[in-house]
Protein backbone atom coordinates (compact mmCIF):
# COMPACT_ATOMS: atom_id res chain seq x y z
CA UNK A 1 0.00 0.00 0.00
CA UNK A 2 1.21 3.75 0.32
CA UNK A 3 4.79 4.38 0.93
CA UNK A 4 3.95 7.18 3.08
CA UNK A 5 6.61 8.43 5.24
CA UNK A 6 4.91 8.23 9.28
CA UNK A 7 2.00 7.14 10.52
CA UNK A 8 0.34 10.36 10.38
CA UNK A 9 0.73 10.43 6.94
CA UNK A 10 -0.53 7.47 6.56
CA UNK A 11 -4.14 8.71 9.13
CA UNK A 12 -4.56 11.65 7.10
CA UNK A 13 -4.29 9.70 3.93
CA UNK A 14 -7.41 7.12 4.86
CA UNK A 15 -9.45 10.17 6.87
CA UNK A 16 -12.48 9.45 5.01
CA UNK A 17 -12.20 5.30 5.71
CA UNK A 18 -11.76 6.41 9.36
CA UNK A 19 -14.86 8.76 9.64
CA UNK A 20 -16.98 5.78 8.04
CA UNK A 21 -15.35 3.69 10.96
CA UNK A 22 -16.32 5.61 13.49
CA UNK A 23 -20.15 5.83 11.76
CA UNK A 24 -20.02 2.24 11.32
CA UNK A 25 -18.96 1.57 14.97
CA UNK A 26 -20.91 4.63 16.42
CA UNK A 27 -24.34 5.54 15.13
CA UNK A 28 -24.98 2.09 13.28
CA UNK A 29 -23.87 -0.11 16.07
CA UNK A 30 -21.88 -2.51 14.63
CA UNK A 31 -18.65 -4.66 15.98
CA UNK A 32 -15.59 -3.05 15.57
CA UNK A 33 -13.68 -5.80 14.50
CA UNK A 34 -16.57 -6.51 12.38
CA UNK A 35 -16.43 -3.38 10.28
CA UNK A 36 -12.36 -3.63 9.96
CA UNK A 37 -12.88 -6.96 8.11
CA UNK A 38 -15.61 -4.86 6.06
CA UNK A 39 -13.70 -2.18 5.10
CA UNK A 40 -10.83 -4.23 4.22
CA UNK A 41 -13.03 -5.44 2.00
CA UNK A 42 -14.18 -2.41 0.18
CA UNK A 43 -10.20 -0.93 0.19
CA UNK A 44 -9.43 -4.80 -1.68
CA UNK A 45 -12.64 -3.92 -4.24
CA UNK A 46 -11.21 -0.27 -4.93
CA UNK A 47 -7.82 -1.81 -5.60
CA UNK A 48 -9.20 -3.85 -8.37
CA UNK A 49 -10.98 -1.08 -10.22
CA UNK A 50 -13.63 -0.15 -8.09
CA UNK A 51 -13.15 3.33 -7.87
CA UNK A 52 -14.57 5.91 -5.28
CA UNK A 53 -16.36 2.93 -3.17
CA UNK A 54 -15.42 4.05 0.04
CA UNK A 55 -16.39 7.52 -0.40
CA UNK A 56 -19.85 6.36 -2.26
CA UNK A 57 -20.65 3.91 0.63
CA UNK A 58 -20.09 7.02 3.07
CA UNK A 59 -22.83 9.10 0.91
CA UNK A 60 -25.66 6.41 2.02
CA UNK A 61 -27.72 6.93 4.94
CA UNK A 62 -26.97 4.34 7.85
CA UNK A 63 -29.99 1.84 7.33
CA UNK A 64 -28.44 1.40 3.33
CA UNK A 65 -24.92 0.99 5.02
CA UNK A 66 -25.93 -1.43 7.21
CA UNK A 67 -27.30 -3.75 4.67
CA UNK A 68 -23.83 -3.55 2.40
CA UNK A 69 -21.92 -4.35 5.51
CA UNK A 70 -23.95 -7.59 6.19
CA UNK A 71 -23.34 -8.55 2.27
CA UNK A 72 -19.88 -7.48 2.66
CA UNK A 73 -19.38 -10.06 5.75
CA UNK A 74 -21.31 -12.71 3.71
CA UNK A 75 -18.73 -11.97 0.68
CA UNK A 76 -15.82 -12.73 2.97
CA UNK A 77 -16.84 -15.78 3.76
CA UNK A 78 -15.91 -16.65 -0.04
CA UNK A 79 -13.03 -15.70 -0.47
CA UNK A 80 -11.45 -17.60 2.96
CA UNK A 81 -9.00 -20.37 2.15
CA UNK A 82 -11.15 -22.84 3.03
CA UNK A 83 -14.55 -21.72 1.59
CA UNK A 84 -16.94 -23.88 0.35
CA UNK A 85 -18.24 -23.38 -3.10
CA UNK A 86 -21.31 -21.38 -4.05
CA UNK A 87 -24.56 -22.80 -4.84
CA UNK A 88 -27.40 -21.98 -7.08
CA UNK A 89 -28.80 -20.13 -4.19
CA UNK A 90 -26.21 -17.42 -4.29
CA UNK A 91 -26.55 -16.26 -7.76
CA UNK A 92 -28.16 -13.36 -5.99
CA UNK A 93 -26.88 -10.21 -6.82
CA UNK A 94 -24.83 -8.45 -4.15
CA UNK A 95 -24.05 -4.75 -3.45
CA UNK A 96 -26.97 -3.27 -6.01
CA UNK A 97 -26.78 0.36 -6.87
CA UNK A 98 -22.94 0.89 -6.18
CA UNK A 99 -22.18 -1.57 -9.48
CA UNK A 100 -24.01 -1.58 -12.69
CA UNK A 101 -22.07 -4.78 -13.62
CA UNK A 102 -23.77 -8.30 -12.11
CA UNK A 103 -21.88 -9.29 -9.14
CA UNK A 104 -22.39 -12.21 -6.56
CA UNK A 105 -20.85 -14.81 -4.31
CA UNK A 106 -19.38 -16.63 -7.26
CA UNK A 107 -17.72 -13.46 -8.05
CA UNK A 108 -15.38 -13.54 -4.83
CA UNK A 109 -15.23 -17.30 -4.95
CA UNK A 110 -13.87 -17.62 -8.62
CA UNK A 111 -11.14 -14.59 -7.66
CA UNK A 112 -11.13 -16.05 -4.10
CA UNK A 113 -7.09 -16.98 -3.86
CA UNK A 114 -6.15 -13.72 -5.77
CA UNK A 115 -8.45 -11.70 -3.27
CA UNK A 116 -7.95 -13.36 0.02
CA UNK A 117 -3.91 -12.32 -0.84
CA UNK A 118 -4.99 -8.79 -0.98
CA UNK A 119 -7.27 -9.19 1.77
CA UNK A 120 -5.09 -9.80 4.01
CA UNK A 121 -2.13 -7.71 2.50
CA UNK A 122 -4.56 -4.36 3.37
CA UNK A 123 -5.49 -5.39 6.39
CA UNK A 124 -2.09 -5.73 8.17
CA UNK A 125 -0.67 -2.65 5.91
CA UNK A 126 -3.67 -0.39 6.72
CA UNK A 127 -6.28 -1.34 8.28
CA UNK A 128 -4.53 -2.60 12.16
CA UNK A 129 -2.77 0.46 11.86
CA UNK A 130 -5.39 2.98 10.98
CA UNK A 131 -8.69 1.59 13.20
CA UNK A 132 -8.12 1.16 16.92
CA UNK A 133 -10.24 -1.16 19.38
CA UNK A 134 -13.62 0.98 19.03
CA UNK A 135 -12.45 3.91 17.38
CA UNK A 136 -10.16 5.24 14.56
CA UNK A 137 -7.12 6.44 15.55
CA UNK A 138 -7.05 10.11 15.60
CA UNK A 139 -4.08 12.92 14.50
CA UNK A 140 -3.39 15.36 17.82
CA UNK A 141 -4.28 18.65 17.47
CA UNK A 142 -0.73 19.49 16.25
CA UNK A 143 -1.22 17.88 13.16
CA UNK A 144 2.26 15.88 14.14
CA UNK A 145 1.12 12.60 16.29
CA UNK A 146 -1.45 10.01 16.13
CA UNK A 147 -3.53 9.13 19.55
CA UNK A 148 -5.98 6.49 20.32
CA UNK A 149 -9.28 7.77 21.52
CA UNK A 150 -12.66 6.34 22.48
CA UNK A 151 -15.99 7.94 20.04
CA UNK A 152 -17.16 10.90 21.55
CA UNK A 153 -13.98 12.26 23.05
CA UNK A 154 -12.20 14.67 21.71
CA UNK A 155 -11.45 14.39 17.98
CA UNK A 156 -15.84 14.17 16.80
CA UNK A 157 -16.98 12.59 13.94
CA UNK A 158 -18.08 15.61 12.84
CA UNK A 159 -14.55 17.64 12.79
CA UNK A 160 -13.02 14.20 11.29
CA UNK A 161 -16.00 14.83 8.24
CA UNK A 162 -14.37 18.73 8.16
CA UNK A 163 -11.08 17.12 8.33
CA UNK A 164 -11.72 14.90 5.13
CA UNK A 165 -14.13 16.96 3.43
CA UNK A 166 -11.27 19.85 3.37
CA UNK A 167 -8.81 16.84 2.11
CA UNK A 168 -10.54 15.52 -0.41
CA UNK A 169 -11.52 18.89 -1.87
CA UNK A 170 -7.66 19.88 -1.73
CA UNK A 171 -7.40 16.72 -3.61
CA UNK A 172 -9.31 17.23 -6.04
CA UNK A 173 -8.86 20.80 -7.30
CA UNK A 174 -4.99 20.81 -6.30
CA UNK A 175 -3.33 17.54 -7.63
CA UNK A 176 -1.73 17.06 -11.09
CA UNK A 177 -3.79 15.78 -13.81
CA UNK A 178 -2.33 12.88 -15.59
CA UNK A 179 -2.04 14.43 -19.95
CA UNK A 180 -3.41 12.58 -22.71
CA UNK A 181 -1.64 10.07 -24.74
CA UNK A 182 0.93 11.60 -27.45
CA UNK A 183 -0.06 10.58 -30.95
CA UNK A 184 3.35 11.52 -31.43
CA UNK A 185 5.24 9.19 -29.23
CA UNK A 186 8.08 6.62 -30.09
CA UNK A 187 6.59 3.17 -31.28
CA UNK A 188 5.18 1.05 -28.68
CA UNK A 189 7.73 -1.58 -27.82
CA UNK A 190 6.23 -4.29 -25.28
CA UNK A 191 7.45 -4.36 -21.78
CA UNK A 192 6.73 -8.17 -20.00
CA UNK A 193 6.20 -7.22 -16.43
CA UNK A 194 4.17 -9.38 -13.61
CA UNK A 195 0.81 -10.98 -14.45
CA UNK A 196 -0.69 -9.39 -11.62
CA UNK A 197 -0.49 -6.17 -13.61
CA UNK A 198 -1.57 -7.41 -16.76
CA UNK A 199 -4.90 -8.88 -15.92
CA UNK A 200 -7.90 -7.72 -16.43
CA UNK A 201 -11.43 -9.02 -14.75
CA UNK A 202 -14.35 -9.61 -16.99
CA UNK A 203 -18.09 -9.93 -16.30
CA UNK A 204 -20.47 -11.36 -18.56
CA UNK A 205 -24.12 -10.77 -18.16
CA UNK A 206 -26.80 -13.53 -16.39
CA UNK A 207 -27.27 -16.19 -19.01
CA UNK A 208 -25.17 -14.79 -22.29
CA UNK A 209 -21.46 -15.91 -21.23
CA UNK A 210 -19.00 -15.78 -23.71
CA UNK A 211 -16.43 -18.34 -24.63
CA UNK A 212 -12.60 -18.38 -24.65
CA UNK A 213 -12.84 -18.29 -28.22
CA UNK A 214 -14.90 -15.17 -28.39
CA UNK A 215 -13.00 -13.34 -26.18
CA UNK A 216 -9.76 -13.95 -27.58
CA UNK A 217 -10.75 -13.01 -30.96
CA UNK A 218 -12.73 -9.83 -29.83
CA UNK A 219 -9.34 -8.05 -28.42
CA UNK A 220 -7.05 -9.60 -30.92
CA UNK A 221 -9.41 -8.50 -33.57
CA UNK A 222 -8.90 -5.10 -32.26
CA UNK A 223 -5.72 -4.53 -30.63
CA UNK A 224 -3.42 -7.21 -32.00
CA UNK A 225 -2.08 -10.12 -31.15
CA UNK A 226 -1.71 -8.65 -27.19
CA UNK A 227 -3.51 -12.00 -25.41
CA UNK A 228 -1.64 -14.33 -23.45
CA UNK A 229 -4.13 -16.18 -21.76
CA UNK A 230 -8.16 -15.84 -20.72
CA UNK A 231 -9.78 -18.12 -17.96
CA UNK A 232 -13.54 -18.62 -17.90
CA UNK A 233 -15.28 -19.61 -14.51
CA UNK A 234 -15.95 -23.15 -13.75
CA UNK A 235 -19.05 -23.71 -13.32
CA UNK A 236 -21.60 -26.79 -12.42
CA UNK A 237 -23.46 -28.43 -15.27
CA UNK A 238 -26.25 -26.64 -16.61
CA UNK A 239 -24.82 -23.26 -14.74
CA UNK A 240 -23.61 -20.54 -17.19
CA UNK A 241 -20.24 -18.74 -16.39
CA UNK A 242 -20.86 -15.17 -15.36
CA UNK A 243 -16.77 -14.16 -14.71
CA UNK A 244 -13.71 -14.44 -16.05
CA UNK A 245 -9.41 -13.00 -16.32
CA UNK A 246 -7.98 -12.23 -19.55
CA UNK A 247 -4.18 -11.75 -19.09
CA UNK A 248 -2.23 -9.93 -21.70
CA UNK A 249 0.95 -9.74 -22.95
CA UNK A 250 1.89 -6.62 -21.82
CA UNK A 251 0.27 -3.72 -19.33
CA UNK A 252 0.43 -1.42 -21.62
CA UNK A 253 -2.26 -2.90 -23.73
CA UNK A 254 -5.05 -1.69 -20.84
CA UNK A 255 -4.68 1.56 -21.06
CA UNK A 256 -6.06 1.28 -24.69
CA UNK A 257 -8.75 -0.99 -23.72
CA UNK A 258 -10.23 1.03 -20.58
CA UNK A 259 -9.34 4.63 -22.69
CA UNK A 260 -9.30 6.78 -19.68
CA UNK A 261 -12.30 5.23 -18.14
CA UNK A 262 -12.28 2.85 -14.69
CA UNK A 263 -14.13 0.01 -16.74
CA UNK A 264 -15.38 -0.50 -20.28
CA UNK A 265 -18.31 -2.14 -20.93
CA UNK A 266 -18.30 -4.11 -24.83
CA UNK A 267 -21.14 -5.53 -26.89
CA UNK A 268 -19.46 -9.12 -28.29
CA UNK A 269 -21.81 -11.23 -30.61
CA UNK A 270 -24.74 -9.60 -29.23
CA UNK A 271 -23.81 -10.19 -25.44
CA UNK A 272 -22.78 -7.96 -22.95
CA UNK A 273 -18.49 -7.79 -21.46
CA UNK A 274 -17.61 -5.89 -18.46
CA UNK A 275 -14.02 -5.02 -17.96
CA UNK A 276 -12.19 -3.69 -15.27
CA UNK A 277 -8.34 -3.82 -14.41
CA UNK A 278 -6.51 -4.95 -11.02
CA UNK A 279 -4.43 -1.61 -10.37
CA UNK A 280 -3.00 -1.52 -6.56
CA UNK A 281 -4.23 0.81 -5.07
CA UNK A 282 -0.84 3.02 -4.09
CA UNK A 283 0.53 2.79 -7.71
CA UNK A 284 -2.37 4.89 -8.80
CA UNK A 285 -1.14 7.18 -6.11
CA UNK A 286 2.27 7.46 -4.86
CA UNK A 287 2.44 10.82 -7.21
CA UNK A 288 -0.27 12.45 -5.30
CA UNK A 289 1.51 11.16 -2.03
CA UNK A 290 4.74 12.50 -2.93
CA UNK A 291 2.75 15.51 -4.83
CA UNK A 292 0.67 16.28 -0.72
CA UNK A 293 3.74 15.90 1.64
CA UNK A 294 5.63 18.63 -0.21
CA UNK A 295 2.54 20.54 0.10
CA UNK A 296 0.40 19.85 3.37
CA UNK A 297 2.35 22.97 4.94
CA UNK A 298 0.07 25.22 2.94
CA UNK A 299 -3.03 23.49 4.41
CA UNK A 300 -4.68 23.38 7.92
CA UNK A 301 -6.43 19.91 8.39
Amino acid sequence: MPGIGTLVDLLLFYTLERVLFNRMVGSVGKNSQQVKRAMALWLMLEEIGYHDLIRMIHSYDDKTIEALFNESLRCLEFIQPNAAPPTESHDTRVFLGLFDEPMNFRFFYYNREFMYKRYVHIMEIVCDKIFGENAAIEVDESGLKPVARPLGEGSTTSQASTESNQLLLNQDSEAPKLSNLNPGANEFNPVQTPEDTRTMFLTFSKGYPLSREEIIYFFTSKWGEVVQDVFIELTHPGQDPQFGRIVFTTSLVIPWVLNGQAKAKFFVNRKHLWVRVYVPRYRGRRKFIKWYNNSRKYYSF
